[in-house]
């Protein structure tokens, strides 16, 4: 290695260590990144993209040049243009001139760059895996000596140790924030006896963590065989007065009939959503829907939706997994408290009847079926609940019993 190449190394080490323990955040290192390039290149325009591990996309998020409108919504498959190819392959691209004619370039009308001669593209690498790729471009035609190449690669792969270190307390913030929010949910379950409270609470906490813009919990109607949302937090008045779906048909209907989770990555390219112009006016793209279970049984499921097309990890999915239990389990509790009042409600009715009639006997020498009768009769005459029928007898009988006292102890 000549003597010049190794001191301009060591002197951009050394600007890269500076910015990794300055601790900026991702768009500053990103504008560090493009004036390393810019100095070591003298190029006229460079542009950065970076993978979306959801999407598994390459995307475009900085650039030398004003692209307001483009940063993060130009995007390429892996594969796709000279860009996807390079982060495909992990491969140096260097074309000195007519950068276009190259049978995998793929033009963007918003770009100028793209009518540029010159063209070096270099893959993002840290610690073995692909981060992105970095684009330079030269408006005339410009030979790329292996120096520049090497010292753009070694921004490369210098910059790429940063970005996953940057990802990575990103990742670790999201999985702390995880687990705060389901220790705060065990909070909420512990504090709150009522199902509706809770469900909204869920559903509010899973958007937050999201940040969808809306965030439904649906339980099952077992007798009509549809879902009915029963909480939501959402950004659209509309989706509250959805119509409960089919089962049977409907797209979060399948979670519910092969009790799993689905993703769609764009439910407005999904035929069997029930909703396209609702998503469309309240801008979602992509849902994740997720069943609750107790008892190996689907009682219901949670579903979010994202602004952006995106592809959820394992470890979100398993996430809302988790948080689906936990309602699930609000829910069944909530079913066996309301089975148990019944319950007690009808026995506490069956010990009123039993008193009425034991009255109704003495006082009329009725057999146990006609007091019974007499009972029944006079509810259904009054449209009246035995119940209130059995505590008027028994309320006479007592004050009968209080007037015949009274009447003794003159």
């Amino acid at each position: 290695m000549a003597a010049t190449e190794a001191s301009t190394q060591i002197a951009l080490l050394h600007q890269i260590s500076n910015i990794v323990s300055s601790g900026v955040d991702l768009e500053k290192m990103l504008q560090e990144l493009i004036s390393l390039a810019l100095d070591v290149t003298d190029c006229d325009a460079c542009l950065v993209y970076l993978l979306d591990r959801q999407t598994n996309e390459i995307v475009l998020r900085a650039s030398q040049q004003p692209h307001a409108s483009e940063i993060g919504n130009i995007r390429m498959k892996m594969g796709e243009g000279i860009t996807g190819w390079v982060a495909e392959h992990r491969s140096v691209v260097a074309l000195s001139s007519n950068a276009s004619a190259d049978a995998r370039f793929k033009r963007f009308q918003a770009l100028p760059e793209d009518t540029y001669e010159a063209f070096l593209s270099v893959p993002l690498i840290g610690d073995g895996e692909l981060i992105g790729v970095i684009n330079i471009h030269h408006r005339a035609r410009h030979k790329h000596t292996p120096e520049e190449i090497a010292m753009v690669s070694f921004i490369g792969e210098q910059m790429g140790g940063a970005f996953t270190k940057s990802w990575l307390e990103a990742h670790s913030a999201g999985a702390t924030r995880r687990m705060e929010a389901l220790a705060g949910l065990a909070r909420t379950i512990a504090e709150q006896n009522y199902l509706d409270n809770i469900l909204q609470s869920i559903s509010e906490l899973v958007a937050e963590i999201f940040d969808a813009p809306v965030c439904s919990i649906m339980l099952v109607d077992e007798d009509r065989r549809e879902l009915v949302i029963s909480a939501a937090r959402c950004s659209s008045p509309d989706y509250l007065h959805k119509m409960p779906l089919r089962i049977e048909d409907s797209l979060i209907g399948r979670v519910v009939r092969e009790a799993r989770p689905i993703v769609v990555p764009n439910v407005l390219e999904e035929k069997q959503y029930r909703y396209p112009e609702l998503a469309r006016r309240a801008g979602l793209a992509s849902l994740l829907s997720v069943p609750l279970i107790t008892r190996e049984k689907v009682i219901g499921t949670i579903n979010i939706y994202t602004r952006d097309v995106r592809r959820f990890s394992d470890e979100e999915v398993g996430f809302v997994k988790v948080v689906a239990g936990q309602a699930a389990i609000a829910a069944e509790n909530a079913r066996l408290m309301s089975e148990a009042l019944e319950m007690k409600r009808t026995l506490e009715v069956r010990k009123l009847v039993e008193r009425a009639k034991g009255i109704l006997q003495h006082k009329h020498g009725l057999t146990e079926e006609e007091a019974y009768l007499r009972l029944r009769n006079e509810s259904r005459r009054l449209r009246r609940p035995m119940r209130d029928l059995a505590e008027a007898v028994i309320l006479a009988d007592d004050l009968e019993k209080q007037k015949n006292l009274r009447a003794a102890s003159a």
